[in-house]
Formats: structure tokens, sequence, C-alpha cells
């Protein structure tokens, strides 16, 4: 009988830690007995990372199994931040003498694995793939929001094969993701022994490694995603294009998916205007829409693109100015807070007062305000000194008065704004330009700890919306769509949504005071961010 147990542990994957089991030999982009291998690609990619090694041979052995005691050290590596929670005990068949002795003790520790009732741990066990996939979804986060009956009998023919123990396990690695399968997607297997081609493909899909797998083999749903998350999508799409990461660079897809500027960039941002920013090493600059740099890289920190013809570049001691589209300063740096122009006009702070500037740095609105955010549709959101939210003209006068207890900008002729509701306070809904409620405050954060959004702008006539642990779309007469197993949702765009599947939002210590006690604050850890089609 096999008592491993589904492990409650979450962590974050570290990607440049991982080393797979294997004697070390020097790294190569290509393995002799891989190239016609299913998972080459992911292997070689692996390879080239040093995520992991082959033999003294240059071959790789992809059919050859790995055993308990060689997933503990790839285990150890590959979540090497994870703190041990208990001692282990004395394993009867793990001498002190034994070559993975110390790697089997801290996979204990830190409950990757447990041991059988007599007391052994069976180190040379070639582990089964249930035990590989049961371990590695619940160490990356994995969730799912179903009964796992319900999805290991959707997605496999041998779903009743699934041991008891690893059964919600297993279902929440399908969701999301992690579970590759070949060379039949239905057949899970899970009580084979685990192959070292296996196990890389699951590593790939655990780190989140893009193009790597080929889609046909991965378990799970394959009609949720327009894009899926094997693409490697990384931000909401602009104009028609993502930024996209594979191989350690960012570069840029369209709507199908297909990469159309190749990543070679350290960090790439949304294209805005035309143009999108990019890190080159330690310098910002942009590139136009066929990936040819328009403005070379010369800034410290650029934080967003272009925006009414402007974007905000930061120096080296901290001051703030605007550029344009040639590069040159519109708006010489200043040791000030600021937001983006839109609709001609800025936010800025000075001496903890909020106003607006124009396009030469002109005040436009005099600070008064406790806080201000940017135009759209002709109006902003202000907070005044009371703490309430209200919304002024482009001449400063206020239009909507203050009412709100937080309130977004303008899209599409409404605005999210949180309202306050008796018995029921944290709630938000939209309004007009009037001020006149159109969709009633009914969407929240589960609780005040929880680092997420409640509503977006409004785009196509549709918005992500979040009613409790539930998240889905609203459209413009209030219509509510929930998302089936989505954890989280990005803002739409191009009628594309970036969604995260199988992810766990997790409760974590920001940091203590003698006088308040404890923060905390609930975070998005795991699961996969792909694309789907927004709902019309």
């Amino acid at each position: 009988m096999n008592l491993l147990k589904p492990i409650l542990l979450r962590s974050k994957v570290s990607l440049l830690t991982v080393t797979l089991w294997g004697m070390v030999s020097p790294i190569a982009l290509a393995f002799s007995d891989t190239q016609s291998h299913w998972a080459n690609p992911c292997i070689n990619q692996l390879s080239s990372q040093r995520l992991v090694s082959g033999y003294p041979d240059n071959s790789f052995r992809p059919q050859s199994t790995v055993t308990r005691a060689e997933f503990a050290i790839l285990m150890l590596n590959a979540f090497s931040r994870v703190e041990p929670t208990r001692q282990a005990p004395a394993f009867s068949d793990v001498p002190s003498s034994h070559w993975a002795y110390r790697a089997i003790r801290d996979a204990y520790a830190r409950q990757f694995f447990s041991g059988y009732p007599d007391g052994s741990f069976q180190p040379s066990q070639p582990i089964p793939r249930t035990q590989a996939i049961a371990i590695l979804a619940n160490a990356a986060n994995m969730s799912s929001s179903e009964a796992a009956e319900v999805t290991l009998q959707r997605y496999f023919d041998d779903a009743q094969q699934v041991p008891a123990y690893a059964r919600r396990a297993i279902a929440a690695g399908t969701v999301g993701r992690i579970v590759v399968n070949y060379p039949n997607v239905r057949q899970l297997r899970p009580n084979q022994p685990t192959t070292r081609g296996e196990v890389a493909a699951l590593l790939c899909q655990t780190l989140n490694l893009p193009r790597t797998v080929p889609l046909e083999y991965v378990g799970g749903d394959h009609s949720l995603f327009a894009i899926p998350p094997e693409m490697g999508g990384v931000s909401h799409f602009s104009a028609g294009l993502a930024t996209v990461y594979v191989n350690g660079k960012l570069g840029y897809m369209d709507t199908q998916g297909t990469i159309v500027i190749q990543p070679q960039f350290d960090e790439a941002l949304p294209f805005s205007e035309e143009l999108a920013a990019v890190r080159v090493g330690e310098r910002w600059g942009f590139i136009d829409r066929t990936g040819q740099l328009v403005i070379q890289p010369q800034f410290n920190y650029v934080p967003e693109g272009f925006s009414d013809g402007l974007a905000r570049v930061f120096t080296n001691n901290g001051e703030v100015g605007f550029i344009d589209k040639t590069g040159q300063f519109v708006i010489q740096p200043r040791l000030y807070s600021t937001t983006a122009f839109s609709e001609g006009l800025a936010s800025f702070s000075v001496n903890g007062n909020w106003g607006y500037m124009d396009k030469t740095g002109a005040i436009a609105i005099e600070p008064q305000f406790r806080d201000a955010k940017t135009f759209a549709d002709g109006l902003a959101p202000v907070q005044i000194t009371s703490g309430y939210w209200g919304y002024i003209n482009r001449s400063g006068e206020m239009v909507v008065e203050p009412q709100f207890a937080n309130a977004e900008p303008f899209s599409e002729g409404l605005a999210a704004v949180e309202m306050n509701v008796a018995d029921a306070p944290n709630r938000w809904g939209y309004i007009d330009r009037n001020g006149n409620t159109v969709i009633p405050a009914q969407f929240y954060l589960p609780n005040y700890e929880f680092r997420g959004s409640v509503l977006t702008a409004f785009s196509g006539g549709i918005a992500m919306a979040r009613i409790g642990d539930q998240v889905g779309f609203v459209d413009r007469s209030g219509r509510w769509t929930v998302i089936p197993n989505a954890v989280a949702l990005h803002s739409v765009s191009a009628g594309l949504a970036k969604v995260n599947v199988g992810g766990t939002w997790v409760r974590e210590q920001t940091g203590c005071t003698h006088s308040d006690g404890c923060f905390y604050s609930i975070n998005l850890q795991g699961g996969k961010w792909g694309y789907i089609r927004v709902p019309r």
C-alpha cells in the first residue's frame, strides 16, 4: 500500500535552482538520444537553462525510470524555498551511508514525501506517475473548485485507477495543466513508473516554460482557452499584440498566438500609440510594431508606454519627466509623483496635494486634492480631505459630488465605484457620467486581506468582475457570467481576457508592529494564465 499523502504545502516555484537528477555532464543543447523524442523541445530548453543534466556519453535516456530518491532531490532543487515543517524519521532502508540520505530526510521534512507503514522509504522504487504528478501539483499551488471525481472522470478514461489519496491533487494538477499524457491524452496511466522524459515534461508544465510540450498531450480542458498558457502570453492585448515569454526573453504575439516580434528583450510592456517600451540590459527604449528600436535604450525606468503622445520616464535620482516619440524631453524630470497623460492632462502631487498639469508642464488645476486619477470621458476621479471620492471636469469643477469610498476612471460611459451600502461595506458597482447608479453595488472581494481587483474598466461592453470567491464578466446591463475554474481575470481587450485556472489564493504575513500586531494579505500563487474569448 502506498501512503504518499497529498500535501497541503504551498510554495513558489524557483525557476533558477532546478537541477534534474542524473550524473553531471557538460550541458548540451541537444542530447544524442532525444532528437525524435516527443518532449525534445522541453528537454532542450531545460538543458540550455542548466535545469537538467544528462550522462557522460551525452545521452539523456528519456525512457529510463526515476526513483523516489531521485525525485526527492528534484523536489528539493525545484522548491528550494520551502521550509521544513516536521522531523524526519529514521527510515529502515535509508541508512546514513545511503547516497540520498540527506535529501530523503529533507524532502520528508518539507512534506514532499511520506514513508510506508513498515517504516521504509523504498528509495530505489520507480516513482509512479500518480506520485510525481500529485507532489508537483501540490507544491505548485494547484487547486480545483469542482469535485475531484468529476474532473478525473471527464478527462481520463482510466480515472478509476487513480488511488484515493491522490485524487484531489491529480484533479487540481489537471485543472492547472501540469498533467502530460503521451501518447494518449486520455490515458493517465497513474500507476506506471515515470520516465525521465515524462518528468521533464511535467517539470516544464509546472515551471510554466512555454512552447515546450505539445498541446495534444496536455491533460485537461482544451476548449476554455483561445490561446492556451503553453503559448507564453504575459500581458493583456493592446493594439492586437501581447507580450510573450519564451526562453527567458520577451517578445510579442498576435491574437492567434503567432509570434510576430521575436523574444529578445529583458522586459517588455504592452503597445500603446504604436510603440512599446522594452528593456535591453539595464536601459529602456521603445520599439515600433516591426520590432525596430525607434528610441534607443537610455532610460533607467519606464513604468508604462505612451499616452497622449508622451511617456513617463525616470532618472537615476528618482526624478520623473515626459518624453515625446523622438525620445526628447518635453517636460523635464522633476522630483514629484505623477500619473500618465490622458486627454491632455496628468495628475501630479506637490506637498501631499494633487492637481493636474498640461502637456507643457504648467499647472492646469491647482493641487488641492488628497488623491487624483486620470481623466477619461472628460472626467477624473478625485479624493477630497474627508476621504470620499467624486469626479471633476477639465475645469476642476466637481460634477459628481464626493460620496464614494473609492472610484476609478470612466470607460465607455461607465465608471467603477465603491459605494457606501448599509450593512454591506466594500461593495462595488458602476455609475454613469451623472453619478447615477447603472449597475448596483453587488461586487466585492472575499475579505479585506485579498489582493485583487473587484471590477475593471469596460472594453467592448464587457468588464471583469468578482463576487467573493467567484470571478467572471459583467456586461453593461449588469448581467453576470461566471468563468468555470477561473480564480483570477485580467481586463478585457481585443475580445480576449487573461484568465488564471488552477491557482490558489494564499494568506501571507506582510509585517508586524508592537502596537497593531501582524498584517496579512491574500495573494495568488500557482495556476496557469491563458487567454479566453470574451462571451457575447
